[in-house]
């Protein structure tokens, strides 16, 4: 039915009447991760990973047994947010947020048509606005866990930093995002399956080309890189001009890519 991959825990302090923590929940499609963020002390308290068994058919399972087997669920938090980490949005310069028909057939320009599915907008800088899907199933059954949860795409958590140059990768379980900025401006946005190690130097490479950048003039910023695990990165390396890898002192690097809140 579900698992419990990962847990790594520090000192919770909020209480019924000073709530100092938020708690953001990272979905894919196969899994749930907790974060926990103590915005007095600007720090990542707690995480935990849990993920679907392969013959799971629905999210209730894992809603159910994470009431049993979370030890962060049933604390007190100051604001939680439900955070959709999939590949099915779009980035688009015309302003939906009033009008969800049109963001929907937008949004099944690109990704096709899908039925039982919830249309969110967000607003991304001046300029751009995120449109993305949240099946209707996962969409209830978490609201009814967590009826204050404020739906946020993963994305918007980085889209909206003011960057110069660079060519970010976040790398997950089975996915990679790829994120090129030049001189403040987004060139490309895109999720990736990870695949064999030529396949995803390729990707990397090729998606940088199709955004008409010179690489030897880019920074290659990394979250998510484990040594020995994703050696596409440390090939990938000498075409870009320098790299950073981006390290959290309190978990394994595999988990760096939840900790942008």
């Amino acid at each position: 039915m579900a698992n419990k991959k990962i847990g790594f825990y520090g000192k919770l302090e909020s209480t019924a009447n000073n709530k100092v923590e938020n708690l953001y929940i990272v979905v894919n499609n196969t899994s749930i991760v907790f974060v926990v963020k103590n915005i007095v002390k600007n720090e990542f308290v707690s995480i935990e990973h849990f993920e679907q068994t392969e013959e799971a058919t629905s999210w209730s399972p894992l809603l159910a047994y994470l009431q049993n087997n979370s030890s962060l669920i049933q604390n007190y938090y100051k604001n939680i947010f439900l955070v959709i980490n999939s590949n099915r949005l779009i980035l688009s310069q015309t302003d939906t947020k009033d009008n969800l028909l049109s963001a929907s057939h937008e949004l099944e320009l690109i990704h096709g048509h899908k039925f039982d599915e919830e249309i969110y907008t967000s607003s991304v800088g001046d300029k751009h606005f995120l449109i993305y899907g949240i099946a209707d199933e996962l969409s209830a059954i978490l609201n009814r866990y967590f009826p204050s949860g404020k739906w946020q795409h993963y994305t918007s958590y980085f889209l909206g930093n003011v960057l110069d140059t660079e060519v970010q990768v976040r790398i997950f379980e089975d996915c990679f995002i790829i994120y090129i900025i030049e001189k403040g401006i987004t060139k490309l946005l895109n999720y990736y399956t990870l695949e064999g190690e030529d396949q995803n130097i390729y990707t990397l490479l090729n998606s940088c080309i199709n955004a008409g950048i010179d690489t030897n003039t880019f920074l290659l910023k990394v979250w998510g890189y484990e040594e020995g695990k994703h050696n596409f990165i440390t090939k990938a390396v000498p075409y870009f001009a320098a790299k950073q890898i981006i390290q959290i002192e309190q978990v394994p690097n595999a988990y760096s890519s939840y900790f942008i809140f």
